[in-house]
């Protein structure tokens, strides 16, 4: 039911989620982390993004998720992020979780109170995430703050994404988050830098090996066979695993958008083809206007891939996985 829907949504170009980065800050240094620390542009005041989530209102967008860098080092999260729960949008929150402890998780309860907060873990040990987010200490700091979230019921989740890190212990995280009663997926491959920080491919040599890949569909799949858990495997950033079709491969230019911290609007994570901007016009003009050119564009690479990959045997760098978006930047 759930693929027909999502079928539905995408063959109908209903948008009904975006991404908002809010800042490409973070106190974290991941080793594998594609973003474009160094961006230059004019960010975003608060007033944009209250007219933002009022286009996306009468737009009818229900799902918005927040990130960065991370979010809540952005000076203005909590205004932003409250008023969208008070616009009634299902709001998730994508962190590091180092900042969500003491006042600001309750805050993050009581004056958003998100569906989920989604909280990056890189091992199942501290030598191996600390050697991820170049922090001594992070891991630590993190399950510290999972248990904190736990009591005050703000939901949360991790994600991670395999590298040559982490690929022997991928058992091993499912098995930490079990203790700690919270749900894990994995995600990939590792998204070069390509289009967003000037060239820097440097964080591909932490792709994982075949054999890392093999072993995560081991693991997943006997999760699968012993209990009810959802599938812990996906793409490109998203929340869910991609639906192949004979007329669609994802979402890309239809269901969700990308506004970055300086309020650029792209198809999708990894798709960086410029819509508009929203220093320029409201996001319901980049919309309608991007139907016509740049969506439309990302939605037929959309079903291009489903006509190629309907016969064959999905990879990319790697992975049993294939993102149109990194596929632009690596051809």
């Amino acid at each position: 039911m759930y693929k027909k829907i999502l079928n539905t949504i995408r063959h109908r170009n209903l948008l009904h989620g975006a991404m908002i980065e809010l800042t490409y800050g973070c106190n974290l240094d991941c080793r594998f982390c594609y973003n474009a620390k160094n961006a230059k542009g004019t960010p975003l005041h608060i007033d944009q993004y209250l007219s933002l989530l009022q286009d996306l209102r009468q737009l009818q967008v229900l799902f918005l998720s927040f990130t960065g860098g991370e979010p809540l080092l952005h000076p203005f999260f909590f205004e932003i992020a409250g008023a969208a729960r008070q616009l009634g949008f299902v709001v998730r929150v994508k962190s590091n979780g180092l900042l969500i402890h003491g006042e600001i998780a309750k805050r993050l309860k009581e004056e958003v109170n998100p569906l989920e907060v989604e909280l990056s873990l890189h091992g199942a040990v501290a030598a191996t995430h600390d050697r991820q987010t170049r922090s001594a200490g992070s891991f630590s700091r993190l399950i510290a703050h999972v248990a904190e979230m736990k009591q005050l019921d703000l939901r949360p989740s991790f994600v991670s994404t395999l590298t040559s890190w982490n690929e022997k212990e991928t058992e091993a995280m499912f098995a930490l988050a079990d203790s700690l009663g919270i749900d894990l997926r994995f995600q990939g491959p590792v998204g070069p830098k390509g289009l967003m920080d000037g060239g820097d491919w440097q964080n591909i040599t932490l792709q994982p090996s075949s054999e890392g890949w093999q072993e995560l569909a081991r693991v997943v799949a006997s999760r699968k066979t012993c209990s009810d858990a959802a599938p812990s495997l996906s793409t490109c950033g998203s929340d869910e695993p991609p639906v192949q079709s004979a007329k669609v491969w994802c979402g890309t230019g239809s269901q969700e958008v990308l506004v970055d911290p300086f309020g650029t609007v792209f198809p999708c994570l990894h798709l960086r083809w410029p819509a508009g901007n929203l220093h320029q016009q409201s996001f319901a003009g980049i919309w309608q206007q991007g139907n016509g050119r740049v969506f439309i564009k990302a939605r037929k690479l959309s079903r291009d891939v489903a006509r190629t990959m309907d016969a064959g045997v999905v990879t990319q760098l790697g992975a049993p996985l294939f993102c149109p978006g990194i596929d632009q930047q690596i051809s």
